[in-house]
């Protein structure tokens, strides 16, 4: 009987995911997916707690095939011990979605990194924290991955940047909230596009891809101000939903995406069509 053309060109059965940064709102979403398509996932992460707190509520064949190990992708001995754990426990590793970043707390003010403060004001610290996050830590997670890739005959890197990896944040969506999103993200994001281009054209000899997915906002509590200059400015006239992404995610680190490196998705309801 011939293979169904989906399970040919989506399934992931048998593949050994790195997913960092997936106790988070995007991560751990796409985590349950890719589970769900087939893949053994492994969370790499630095907040645990979170991490297992949120596999206690999935269904147990779910939540067999998540292991989880905490990681700190700023750290290249902690990266390094995070990809051998991983091959011992798992077996070879067919690819890597780098989903994390640093934020601040977009809950309030963040008056120890000083985060959110404006262009004129922006503290080296937290220049320098975001970058060591996003991307160090994107460029750490690929570079220690390649090994494993090259063991495997083949991998997929799926790199996440953002819509303000793309184009400028617009400073007039966030009002007086004493919130926006700052130089450090936007830059960090934007290099994380050209690192993994210049990924995809010197692995593709190894049969490495890599590509990016650039998300838009996603809905989480933000304030209705918020909400309101956001989405009169979005075509489709909504943020995401973590779901949003499944689709996109899977296809990436599949056999239907064959013939993409060097790409990058755009996946934001129309915000950068404008």
């Amino acid at each position: 009987m011939k293979k169904n053309i989906l399970k040919k060109l989506f399934g992931l059965d048998g593949k050994v995911i790195v997913l960092a940064g997936g106790a988070g709102q995007i991560g751990f979403s796409a985590a349950v997916a890719l589970v769900e398509a087939g893949a053994q996932v492994a969370i790499a992460d630095l907040d645990m707690e979170m991490a297992r707190d949120k596999c206690r509520g999935l269904a147990s064949e779910v939540r067999d095939k998540i292991f989880l190990h905490k990681t700190d992708v700023t750290s290249e001995k902690s990266v390094q011990n995070c990809w051998r754990t991983v091959r011992k426990k798992l077996g070879k590793i067919h690819g890597v979605v780098n989903c994390f970043h640093y934020k601040g707390n977009a809950r309030k003010l963040d008056t120890k990194s000083n985060f959110f403060a404006p262009l004129a004001e922006y503290p080296l610290e937290a220049w320098e924290k975001v970058h060591a996050v996003n991307l160090r830590g994107t460029f750490l997670m690929c570079k220690t991955a390649i090994p494993y890739f090259r063991e495997n005959g083949e991998g997929v890197i799926l790199n996440l940047s953002s819509t303000y990896g793309n184009l400028s944040p617009n400073k007039n969506i966030y009002g007086e909230s004493g919130i926006n999103s700052p130089v450090a993200y936007a830059s960090s994001k934007a290099a994380i596009i050209n690192l993994t281009r210049y990924m995809a054209t010197h692995l593709a000899d190894d049969k490495i891809r890599a590509n990016v997915l650039s998300p838009g906002g996603v809905l989480n509590n933000q304030s209705p101000e918020f909400l309101r200059n956001y989405t009169q400015l979005t075509p489709l006239k909504r943020m995401a939903v973590t779901g949003d992404y499944h689709a996109a995610i899977i296809f990436l680190l599949s056999p239907g995406s064959a013939y993409m490196t060097g790409a990058n998705l755009v996946v934001d309801g129309g915000w950068t069509a404008w």
